[in-house]
C-alpha cells in the first residue's frame, strides 16, 4: 500500500485500485457465474425502508456459496479469498493477522433493481466490530470489505455509493440522508472498471443505489475480512471447517480460521504462510 493510498484511504474511507484482476480472471469469475445462474437469489437484505428514492421494481440478485460450487466453477472463488495482490492492503489494513468473516458474495442488479438504504458505523459511538482508528502511524479498521467488479460500473450506473470521510463523522447520520432524500451531492456512486478493486472500511456509510444502466448489469463479488481477533457475523460455517477444506491451499485454510492471537498462522505479502508463536501487529 503506497503512500498515496493510504492517504486516500485514510480520507475517505475507501480506495479504488485499478487492474487487481487479469482479464483472464475476471473471463474465469464470469464464466463460473453464467454457468450457475440458476443459483442467483433475491437478495433477502435488500431493504430500501420508506425511502421512495432508492426504491425500483424488483429486489438485486445474490449469489452465494461460490465455494463450494461443483469444480471448476468454485475454484476463481476459492483463490480470490487469498488473492496475492490484496495481501499487502489486508496486512496494512488489519495489522498481521486477518481472517475471512462472511463468506463472499455476489451482488447483482439489473435495469430498475432497487438499492439499498445507507449504512455504517460511523465515528459517533464506538462498535467494537466495525470501527477506524489512526495511532501509532498505523491505522487499523474492524470489518473491511473487498468489492471485485466482473463489469464495469460507470458514475451514475447505480450500485455501490458512499459518502466519503464519513468513517470519522461524529454525528449520527440523519434519516433523510440515510434515504438518500436531501444532500444527494455527498453522496457518491463509486465507478470502477471490470477487474477493478474496492476496498472500503464498514464504518464508512456505504449503500446501493438503484440500478439505472440498460445496458449492462451490475456484477460485484464481494469478499469481507475482519482482524485475527474479531468476529463480526457469527464466524465462517459456526467455526467449523467445510467438507472440502482440504482441497485448499494452506494460506486459504489460514483465513477460514477463527478468532485467535496466538501462534496464529500469518500471511507474508507474497503469500507464504507463516506461524510466529509471539503475537505481530
Amino acid at each position: 500500500m503506497n503512500e498515496r493510498e493510504k492517504f486516500l484511504f485514510d480520507l475517505q474511507g475507501f480506495l479504488v485500485i485499478k487492474n487487481v484482476l487479469t482479464p483472464e480472471e475476471v473471463c474465469k469469475l464470469n464464466l463460473s457465474v453464467d454457468k450457475n445462474l440458476t443459483k442467483q437469489d433475491e437478495d433477502p437484505n435488500s431493504a430500501v425502508g420508506k425511502s421512495k428514492t432508492l426504491s425500483g421494481t424488483h429486489k438485486r440478485g445474490i449469489f452465494t456459496g461460490m465455494l463450494a460450487w461443483q469444480k471448476p466453477w468454485s475454484q476463481p472463488f476459492r483463490e480470490i479469498i487469498v488473492h496475492r495482490k490484496a495481501i499487502p492492503y489486508l496486512n496494512e489494513i488489519h495489522g498481521r493477522g486477518w481472517r475471512l468473516d462472511h463468506e463472499p458474495f455476489i451482488l447483482t442488479s439489473d435495469y430498475g433493481s432497487e438499492g439499498l438504504l445507507l449504512h455504517g458505523a460511523t465515528n459517533h459511538s464506538f462498535f467494537g466490530a466495525a470501527y477506524y482508528i489512526y495511532t501509532n502511524g498505523k491505522m487499523r479498521c474492524g470489518m473491511v470489505v473487498l468489492q471485485y467488479q466482473l463489469a464495469d460500473v460507470n458514475e451514475g450506473d447505480g450500485g455501490l455509493c458512499v459518502i466519503p470521510g464519513s468513517h470519522k463523522a461524529n454525528f449520527p447520520c440523519p434519516q433523510e440522508i440515510r434515504n438518500w432524500e436531501v444532500n444527494p451531492e455527498i453522496v457518491y456512486n463509486v465507478s470502477a472498471k471490470a477487474g477493478d478493486l474496492i476496498i472500503f472500511n464498514e464504518a464508512t456509510i456505504h449503500g446501493t443505489l438503484p440500478w439505472k444502466n440498460k445496458e449492462r448489469e451490475r456484477r460485484s463479488l464481494l469478499v469481507r475480512y475482519s482482524p485475527k481477533h474479531l468476529h463480526y457475523a457469527g464466524g465462517y460455517y459456526d467455526v467449523t471447517f467445510p467438507d472440502w477444506v482440504d482441497e485448499l491451499t494452506e494460506a486459504q485454510r489460514s483465513v477460514l480460521e477463527p478468532p485467535y492471537i496466538y501462534n496464529r498462522p500469518l500471511l507474508e505479502n507474497n503469500g507464504e504462510t507463516v506461524v510466529r508463536p509471539h503475537v505481530e501487529y
